[in-house]
C-alpha cells in the first residue's frame, strides 16, 4: 500500500482481468465522489492489465476525477 496526497492506494488483483487499486482516505473518512454526488469508504479502479498501470488509474483519479 502506498499513500499518495491524502489517500491510500493498495493494489489488488482481480482474478484473469488482471489488477484493480482500491482508493481509501487516509483519515479513515468515506471518499466523496462529485458526478455523481455520492459517499465510498472506497473506490476502485477499472481492471488493468498490471498492479503498476493499475495504480496509475488511481493516481489519475485522485488528480483529475473528481474525488473529495
Amino acid at each position: 500500500m502506498i499513500t499518495y496526497k491524502q489517500y491510500h492506494i493498495e493494489r489488488v488483483e482481480h482474478g484473469p482481468r488482471g489488477w484493480v487499486a482500491r482508493i481509501t482516505r487516509a483519515d479513515g473518512k468515506n471518499i466523496r465522489t462529485i458526478l455523481p454526488a455520492s459517499e465510498h469508504p472506497y473506490l476502485e479502479t477499472k481492471p488493468a492489465a498490471s498492479a503498476e498501470a493499475a495504480e496509475e488509474l488511481a493516481k489519475e483519479g485522485i488528480d483529475f476525477g473528481g474525488v473529495v
